[in-house]
């Protein structure tokens, strides 16, 4: 297959990690050297829950020109892939499936199939991704703390990591001019399946033995959570849903408004939120300002555009970090970002 080239969007974050004058690049080095226990990558393997196998670790890492960059994986072992076979004389098409156990390589090394890859990359506590539908920077943040925390102790146990948004420059110039008046958050309410079983009563020479299921739906989510806090837990608990709601639009907002009385830059406030609302989505978000404008969440998030080459659907890394490398150089040069930040 010949290679494409894809647009892909990439995400500036700025590592602050309490307690420490360590950049987040050096301790990332650490932890990845020959020395340390996480040097081989089953060692680094992140087990995301008890009950299952799933897991995901920082896979390839390398250096390019001063940076950092490195490829998180995440995989579920023992996953089977459903694969159509296309024959033109067919009714209909077979379908069947493939196990990661039947691709196993002439060395009988064991194989996985991938779910999701989030790329790096890391200069002193610059910090640019690009992410997917899976991973996103809320599960970078969170397989970091735990590479360089309770892995490898290079980060304090006192010290504490977030990666935080960068707003634009244009976005900082209009909280700086017109102070903010209101904070607005939108989300859904969304709802899970969870099975209950159902004993239903039969005939003693009846042959079915066993219990039906049923579905219950538990509503979830943040909209859920909001709702949770103002109406009380068991208002929740006495919900019993036989359809999802995921279907039915419902949405929950949540405004708060206050009268500004200082003269104090809007930078501090923006860091605030930036901390607080950085793993929420950004059309979720709006920010009311005196004056009657009007921030919206992307705003709040420094991000570009990028063509990224691709062979056989896998993206091309060398090329991937360059073009971040560029970015994030050009980001600098431009003062959207402050290099010694």
């Amino acid at each position: 297959m010949k290679p494409e080239s894809k647009k892909k969007i990439i995400h500036y974050k700025r590592a602050v990690l309490t307690n420490t004058n360590i950049t987040l690049q050096s301790l990332l080095d650490d932890a990845l050297n020959k020395k340390s226990p996480a040097f081989k990558a089953k060692s680094r393997r992140e087990v995301i829950n008890a009950d299952d196998d799933c897991c995901r670790l920082v896979n390839h890492h390398k250096k390019y020109n001063g940076m950092t960059f490195g490829q998180l994986v995440f995989f579920e072992p023992g996953k089977s892939q459903a694969l159509i076979t296309i024959d033109e004389d067919a009714e209909f098409f077979k379908i069947n499936s493939i196990t990661s156990e039947s691709i196993g390589d002439k060395n009988k090394n064991k194989r996985e199939f991938i779910d999701s890859f989030l790329y790096f990359g890391v200069f002193d506590n610059h910090v640019v991704i690009m992410q997917s539908a899976a991973l996103k920077a809320r599960e970078l943040e969170t397989h970091l703390a735990w590479l360089l925390g309770t892995l490898t102790n290079v980060l304090d146990k006192n010290s504490a990591l977030i990666l935080q948004d960068k707003p634009s420059e244009d976005t900082i110039t209009k909280i700086e001019s017109s102070p903010v008046k209101s904070v607005h958050l939108g989300a859904p309410i969304e709802t899970r399946a969870e099975q209950e079983a159902e004993e239903k009563s039969m005939p003693k020479n009846s042959m079915m033995k066993g219990s039906a299921k049923k579905v219950k739906w538990i509503p979830c989510g943040m909209g859920v959570d909001v709702m949770r806090a103002a109406l009380g837990a068991d208002w929740f608990n006495k919900i019993n849903l036989q359809d999802s709601l995921d279907e039915a639009n419902l949405q929950v907002s949540l405004e708060i408004t206050y009268l500004r009385k200082t003269t104090e830059s809007g930078q501090k406030m923006l860091d605030n939120i930036a901390t607080s609302l950085r793993h929420i989505d950004e059309a979720d978000v709006k920010i009311g300002l005196h004056g009657g404008g009007l921030i919206h969440g992307g705003e709040l998030k420094l991000s570009g555009s990028v063509s990224v080459k691709t062979f056989n659907g896998l993206v091309d890394e060398s090329d991937l970090y360059h073009q971040m490398h560029t970015w994030l150089v050009a980001k600098v040069r431009a003062n959207e970002i402050d290099e010694e930040e």
